[in-house]
C-alpha cells in the first residue's frame, strides 16, 4: 500500500513538472517574439458573411439532432409497452433503450439550437456597419434559431409525456415553472438502486465538468495570444467553477452533519 501511494506521488510530481515545462516554454516562446502573429488574423469563419459558416454547421447540426428525435419518435411507437424477458441479458427492454436515446437527442437539441438562437441575436446586435443582404441574413438566421427551439422545446415536451406513460408510478410533472420539484420528486420515487446510479453518473459530470472549465480556462489564455487579451470569458468559467464547487462541498456539508 506504501509503494502504491509513493508510486502515485511520484507519478503526481512528474507531472506537475512536465506541465511546467511546457508552460514555461509556451510563454518564453511567446515572450521572446518566436511567434509573430499577423497582424490580420481573425476568427470568423465565414464564406459569404462573417461567421456564416459557424451558423451553417449549427444548424446542420440542428436538423440531424431533431431528424434523429423524430425517428426516435416513430421508432418507439412500433415498440410493444410491455416486454417481460430480454434475450440480450439487458435489463431494459427496447422500447426503454429508445426512449432513453431520443431523450439525449431531444436534450443535446436544445443546448444546440439554443446556443444558435443567443448566437444570432448576439452577432445581429453587436456594433457595426452591415450591408443590407447581410441584414437580411441576420434575419433569416434569428428566425431560424428561433423555430428548431421551440420545435425542440416541443418535442422534448412530448418525450416526457412518454416518459410518464412508460413511467406511471414516476411520472415528471409537465406543468411550466415545476422543474425544480419535479425532479426533486422524480428522485425521491427511484429506489436505492437507481440513486446510486445517479449518484456515481452525477460525480463523473461533475469531475468532468471541472475538468473542462479549467481547460476552457487554458484555451481562452492561448486564445488571447493571438487575437488579443480577452478577460471575460476565462473570468465567467472561473466564476462558473467557484459555483460549482461552492455548491458541491456545501452539499457534502450537509450529509456530514
Amino acid at each position: 500500500m506504501e509503494k502504491a501511494k509513493q508510486a502515485s506521488r511520484t507519478r503526481g510530481a512528474i507531472k506537475l513538472i512536465v506541465w511546467m515545462i511546457i508552460g514555461g516554454a509556451i510563454g518564453y516562446i511567446f515572450a521572446s517574439g518566436s511567434v509573430t502573429v499577423p497582424a490580420d488574423l481573425n476568427f470568423k469563419p465565414s464564406v459569404f458573411y462573417d461567421y456564416d459558416l459557424l451558423f451553417a454547421v449549427l444548424a446542420l447540426i440542428s436538423v440531424v439532432l431533431t431528424l434523429l428525435t423524430m425517428y426516435g419518435f416513430k421508432k418507439i411507437k412500433g415498440l410493444p409497452e410491455e416486454q417481460e424477458h430480454f434475450h440480450d441479458g439487458s435489463i431494459e427492454s427496447p422500447r426503454e433503450r429508445t426512449l432513453s436515446s431520443l431523450m439525449q437527442n431531444v436534450t443535446y437539441n436544445m443546448i444546440v439550437s439554443y446556443l444558435w438562437l443567443i448566437l444570432s441575436f448576439a452577432h445581429a446586435l453587436s456594433p457595426g456597419t452591415r450591408s443590407g443582404d447581410e441584414e437580411i441574413f441576420m434575419l433569416f438566421n434569428m428566425i431560424g434559431g428561433l423555430i428548431f427551439l421551440l420545435l425542440a422545446v416541443f418535442l422534448q415536451h412530448r418525450s416526457f409525456v412518454l416518459y410518464n406513460k412508460q413511467y406511471p408510478d414516476r411520472q415528471m410533472d409537465l406543468r411550466f415553472g415545476s422543474q425544480g420539484k419535479a425532479e426533486r420528486e422524480l428522485f425521491d420515487k427511484m429506489d436505492e438502486g437507481e440513486q446510486w446510479v445517479v449518484f456515481r453518473s452525477s460525480y463523473a459530470a461533475f469531475k468532468t465538468t471541472s475538468a473542462s472549465l479549467v481547460i476552457g480556462m487554458i484555451l481562452f489564455a492561448l486564445y488571447s495570444l493571438f487575437f488579443g487579451f480577452t478577460p471575460v470569458p476565462m473570468i465567467v468559467l472561473a466564476l462558473i467553477l467557484i459555483i460549482q464547487q461552492t455548491v458541491y462541498y456545501r452539499e457534502a456539508g450537509k450529509y456530514s452533519k
